[in-house]
């Protein structure tokens, strides 16, 4: 029950109120804190599958880019790649260098630690080469400068999935990347 005062400046009566919140507002703000908490959590927390499809998607593409590249300069190009991460390399007088003027195709690490990466010419079962270990040769593809070149597909997995990238005869990613899980 409020209790009533007489406020001596204004000549009227005000009612006094405890300070403090009730337990129902109380209850209503933890709920939703916890919601708005859940839903950040989810928005800002990526799936580790999608990071690895949208690593091989953008491989595809930057395959395309050196295909091109390789093509307009009529240099040859290579795409080297170990678990750590991956790098286009060109040989020119005997000498190797990393393609360091182009900044899409700089050097770069995965995103999602891969635990084997494969490489399988044209596209049939037995990968042509593989990496399972952090110590082993990096896994070396040419990127060819002629516009029709054998079918291929690189296979990456990680601990929470692998994903596989078909490259037709022009050097091109297929669009369609299947997602199978590990687990």
């Amino acid at each position: 029950m409020a209790a009533v005062a007489f406020d001596s400046s204004c000549g009227r009566a005000a009612t006094q109120r405890s300070a403090g919140f009730t337990l129902l507002e109380l209850m209503v703000v933890i709920v939703l804190a916890g919601i708005l908490v859940s839903l950040v959590t989810i928005n800002i927390t990526p799936d580790p599958r999608q990071q690895l499809q949208r690593e091989a998607q953008r491989v595809g593409q930057l395959m395309a880019l050196a295909a091109d590249e390789s093509r307009i300069t009529q240099q040859p190009i290579v795409w080297e790649a170990d678990l750590r991460g991956y790098r286009f390399v060109t040989e020119s007088g005997g000498e190797r260098r990393l393609l360091t003027g182009d900044d899409l195709l700089r050097e770069r690490k995965w995103e999602t630690p891969l635990t084997r990466l494969a490489v399988l010419d044209n596209g049939g079962p037995q990968p042509a080469q593989v990496l399972l270990g952090p110590g082993a040769p990096p896994v070396r593809v040419a990127i060819a400068r002629e516009w029709i070149q054998p079918r291929w597909r690189l296979e990456l997995t990680s601990e929470d999935g692998s994903v596989r990238v078909d490259f037709d005869e022009v050097g091109r990613a297929l669009l369609a990347i299947e997602q199978a899980t590990t687990k």
